[in-house]
């Protein structure tokens, strides 16, 4: 069994590599759960957060996880992160229990 990779293999973890960008535009609540994500919240709390069901987060982050191509809600959150879908120094910027 071969452990190589093809070169562009590689594209996707740098910045601005190919692979990066969504296949689909986010909504706004599915950037708002890529944020609490980011925060550390579990589906629960930012069910609890904006005021919906476990289930309709966990359906947001597997639409994030389609458009991004991706099978784990941290290689998405990273995605975006890296196609500047959701911006780090803002979300450190604001307070951990603001809402927007």
């Amino acid at each position: 069994m071969s452990t190589r990779q093809p070169l562009d293999f590689f594209d996707c973890a740098v910045p601005g590599g190919g692979g990066n960008a969504p296949t689909a535009p986010l909504t706004a609540k599915e950037k708002q759960a890529l944020i609490w994500c980011y925060q550390g919240k579990t589906s629960w709390e930012i069910a609890r957060i904006q005021n919906c069901s476990v289930s309709t987060i966990n359906f947001h982050f597997s639409n994030i996880r389609r458009k991004f191509a991706v099978s784990s809600r941290s290689t998405a959150l990273l995605k975006a992160i890296e196609a500047g879908v959701i911006a780090i120094a803002e979300i450190d910027s604001r307070g951990a229990h603001e809402r927007d």
